[in-house]
């Protein structure tokens, strides 16, 4: 028992496993970058195109419709050629839609080239979990998993900022071929450094999952899209929200009943992945009704740029860097429950203070208590990320991917939905009916006096993700704790 006892610990990343890491992030991180990096470039699109706001608004929605209709899909592709053969098709796909990108000369030819993206885009956060969790095992799940969180964490808030430096010096075109390099590079060590994994399988895909489910998910994001946009129950609203609740009931009732279901909905029964599931997805939905707060109002109330008010929430990236050093450990040693309420309740303290924004509120404040919250952040996402997959057996871990990455998805699209439509009804009050079009054209003069008056109408909303943050602690209860991890 004492030879037991004193025998060393297996080394978390040996040289095999950091490379297999390098590979899994630089994928999942050129991917999400995506989904914020261009938001950015679209007055400048606006311009080049010489086309409207709201055409050029599918530059991002096509690409998030793409992410959540092939999503479902990765399961059975992962089943069928493997997980190497699934992230090297995935990752080439992505890269030519980021060369189709950056070689459009309209806008029609763009949105197409964004859906390729996405086709790609989407198969590559899932695939390359399955990847880790797999080359980890169970001893080495913790510390590993944690590395998932980082782009999960990270890409949303660096985004932006990368995009406002590339368009600062560059053509927007560069905010896509961007992705080039980091791409190639990612595939030469997949290819070097991935097993050639199980050979394909006999696995039969479930074509009525197929015509429900990813049909079902791009409906509703699109849904959530077209609301956000035009604060109203439109025709495409309703007959879109209305189609996306018929299929994707019917794919509950037919996937519950299935023997290989696209994607098995009966992990949920699972106790640790369904806390998990539930208070990511809420945690998720918060975190991008505040980014999308915090930008506007950093660029409206206070007439910051672009690249400002997304270097002012940075600290926010640099506080969760620093506890992803110790997320492994801290999670050993504590367990799951309370590192993830722990953090929730950093990452309200540091959106509380939202709740009492001013039109000359300081940059400086604002910036530490964005600092803390990032410390919530790293603690709770990478986390949640992981307790979803401990108590499930190796063959569940590709199934449980899928469907947290869904999970993400839908939740970032709600969540920033919903806040756009509370913004923009708050802010025709503060316009008189003008709405966000009238505080573009602000000069210094006029935001003196519509200063305190937007900085309410924000510190207002700020309640939407302080509520789903503290929603988002009920389902953490179920998390399992320290003699579970």
């Amino acid at each position: 028992m004492s030879s037991t006892s004193t025998e060393p610990r297996p080394r978390v990343f040996d040289r095999r496993m950091t490379l297999i890491a390098c590979v899994t992030v630089l994928g999942s991180l050129v991917a999400i970058f995506d989904t914020t990096i261009v938001h950015v470039a679209l007055p400048t699109l606006v311009r080049t195109f010489d086309t409207s706001l709201s055409t050029v608004q599918w530059v991002s929605t096509a690409y998030l419709l793409a992410l959540a209709g092939v999503v479902p899909l990765t399961r059975w592709a992962n089943d069928r050629f493997g997980l190497k053969r699934s992230w090297i098709a995935s990752m080439a796909l992505f890269l030519i839609g980021s060369l189709l990108c950056g070689l459009a000369n309209s806008m029609p030819l763009l949105i197409v080239a964004r859906v390729l993206q996405g086709l790609g885009g989407g198969m590559l956060l899932p695939t390359g979990q399955s990847i880790l969790a797999r080359h980890a095992g169970p001893a080495r799940l913790g510390r590993v998993m944690a590395v998932v969180g980082i782009p999960a964490m990270l890409g949303p808030l660096l985004g932006p900022i990368f995009g406002g430096l590339i368009l600062s010096s560059f053509s927007w075109r560069w905010i896509f071929i961007v992705n080039l390099p980091v791409g190639v590079i990612a595939l030469a060590l997949a290819a070097v450094v991935l097993d050639r994994g199980e050979p394909g399988g006999s696995r039969k895909i479930d074509v009525v999952g197929l015509c429900l489910l990813p049909p079902g998910l791009a409906l509703l994001v699109y849904s959530f899209t077209e609301f956000g946009n035009s604060p109203a129950l439109t025709p495409p609203v309703v007959i879109s929200g209305g189609l996306a609740v018929v299929l994707l009931g019917g794919f509950v009732f037919h996937a519950l009943r299935a023997d290989h279901p696209l994607v098995d909905l009966r992990l949920w029964k699972n106790r640790a992945f369904r806390g998990a599931g539930a208070s990511l997805f809420l945690y998720l939905a918060g975190t991008n009704a505040v980014l999308f707060l915090i930008q506007l109002y950093f660029q409206f109330a206070r007439g910051a740029s672009a690249l400002r008010s997304a270097v002012l929430v940075a600290p926010s990236a640099f506080g969760a860097m620093l506890v992803l050093l110790f997320a492994g450990r801290l999670l050993e040693r504590f367990g799951a429950r309370a590192l993830v309420l722990s953090g929730l309740v950093m990452v309200l303290l540091g959106v509380l203070p939202l709740l009492f924004l001013g039109p000359d509120t300081s940059e400086v404040w604002l910036s530490a208590t964005w600092f803390v919250r990032g410390v919530g952040v790293g603690a709770a996402a990478t986390t949640l990320t992981t307790a979803s997959y401990v108590t499930l057996r190796d063959a569940d871990i590709p199934g449980a991917s899928t469907l947290m990455s869904i999970n993400q998805y839908v939740a970032g699209a709600l969540g920033t939905a919903v806040v756009a439509v509370l913004v923009q009804l708050r802010l025709d009050e503060v316009t008189g009916g003008r709405g966000v079009e009238a505080l573009v054209e602000l000069d210094d003069t006029a935001r003196a006096e519509l200063g305190p008056a937007l900085a309410d109408a924000f510190a207002t909303l700020s309640w939407l993700p302080v509520v789903l943050t503290v929603l988002a602690v009920v389902p953490a209860l179920r998390l399992p704790g320290r003699s579970a991890g």
